[in-house]
């Protein structure tokens, strides 16, 4: 009878372990998803959700359906799911190049910079980007840059031409050169080269675009901020808007089934309170570490990794990723997605972030000679004056990103 009840207790704890930690990983409509079948499934388990207010039920409606729209990171997050339950090393630079990910669809660090942050061979980090880039679709995304990304979506229709190589190696000298000096630089005749062109044009120099539009911003945030003194007070607005009830069993008639379903309905009830403990943990430190930047916009944003919020709440890298995964906090800055707090610059050394460096390109284009705008290369040389090091071609994405031209253009408009 003891051994019985040891082993069912045993088992039930195994269970409520499983629970916390399904219920951890899951993204918050994949949560909505598995506490809808519960409590379809359940007796003992049932699910209310409040209306939001000052929302219409059809409003309301319409949220949902957007929100089911994934944005660019939880789509390569379940294109990559089976990789990252492989865990150890493989868990670790997947996460790391997810952290990297930009709107483009391109990585924002070189691979062997990632390594030098994980401590681990570039050999190694470049074998696993190789079955990332094959895994994800559409091709192209986590390309190293342009000619990377380009030849990852020829490569998905087929080999790749001797001519097409050389084609990409020196498009770069298109900007500059033209149709002529791409032929000067690759030997080959004009007709071979506008043969690739032709082709080059017909692909998505930024396969990530199309998931630009974060389709989480239509909905209620999940967290809001407000200032208090030094601090802050922060309020959990999605707890608001689901009810979770548990069902007591009936003095009489308690069947062995009545008793599991209870038994199933409280484990996932406590793995809810965990993973609302997480958030909790996850967003009082985000918002301490990030403070300066909800109160005084992009120039103010620190250089953070989820690997130090891992550190600080002692919960699992992967953990942090989840809770963070669509998490949208409304500041008096307006609405950010968690996930931009933690954009870089792709050096490695920089002690700045992606979006201090693109206030900085704002600010030095501002002053700009309408007669003599300021190259990327010579921006690339302001910038690292005032210590902040990064590549031209850095310098170049981050301009495009923000919608400004290139140079000569800007002196044609002036």
């Amino acid at each position: 009878m003891s051994l019985g009840f040891n082993l069912r207790a045993k088992q039930s704890q195994v269970f409520r372990l499983g629970q916390v930690v399904s219920v951890l990983q899951m993204t918050s409509g994949e949560l909505d998803e598995h506490l809808a079948e519960a409590a379809r499934d359940n007796p003992m388990f049932i699910l209310r959700r409040r209306p939001m207010a000052g929302t219409s039920a059809t409003d309301a409606s319409e949220m949902a359906t957007v929100a089911e729209a994934g944005s660019l990171y939880e789509h390569v997050a379940r294109a990559l799911a089976g990789l990252i339950a492989e865990g150890g090393l493989m868990e670790r630079i997947i996460t790391a190049f997810m952290e990297e990910l930009e709107p483009s669809g391109w990585l924002g660090r070189a691979p062997e910079e990632i390594a030098k942050t994980l401590g681990i061979s570039p050999e190694l980090v470049e074998a696993a980007l190789r079955v990332v880039q094959k895994r994800v679709e559409p091709a192209g995304l986590f390309a190293r840059n342009l000619e990377d990304c380009l030849r990852l979506q020829l490569e998905d229709k087929g080999p790749v031409s001797d001519d097409m190589r050389r084609v990409l190696a020196a498009l770069s000298t298109l900007e500059v050169g033209g149709i002529h000096g791409l032929v000067e630089a690759t030997g080959l005749d004009e007709e071979r080269v506008r043969h690739c062109l032709g082709q080059i044009r017909r692909l998505d120099p930024k396969p990530g675009s199309a998931f630009a539009t974060d389709p989480t911003l239509a909905r209620e945030p999940d967290v809001r901020i407000t200032p208090r003194g030094d601090g802050w007070d922060i309020e959990y607005l999605s707890a608001l808007h689901r009810e979770i009830e548990i069902v007591p069993l009936p003095r009489h008639g308690q069947t062995a089934d009545a008793r599991e379903a209870l038994a199933r309905a409280r484990a996932l009830k406590q793995a809810l309170d965990v993973r609302q403990s997480a958030l909790r943990q996850v967003v009082a430190v985000l918002v301490d570490r990030q403070g300066a930047f909800f109160r005084s916009g992009a120039s103010a944003l620190k250089p953070m990794t989820m690997s130090e919020i891992a550190q600080k709440t002692g919960f699992h890298l992967s953990t942090v990723s989840r809770v963070l995964s669509g998490l949208l906090i409304e500041g008096p800055n307006g609405i950010t997605v968690g996930r931009s707090l933690f954009a870089g610059t792709a050096s490695a050394q920089t002690l700045f972030s992606k979006p201090q460096v693109q206030a900085r390109i704002r600010a030095l284009l501002a002053k700009e000679d309408p007669a003599r705008p300021l190259s990327d290369r010579r921006m690339t040389a302001l910038l690292q004056a005032e210590g902040i090091t990064v590549s031209r071609r850095v310098v170049s994405n981050y301009r495009q990103e923000i919608g400004i031209s290139p140079a000569a253009k800007r002196r044609l408009r002036a």
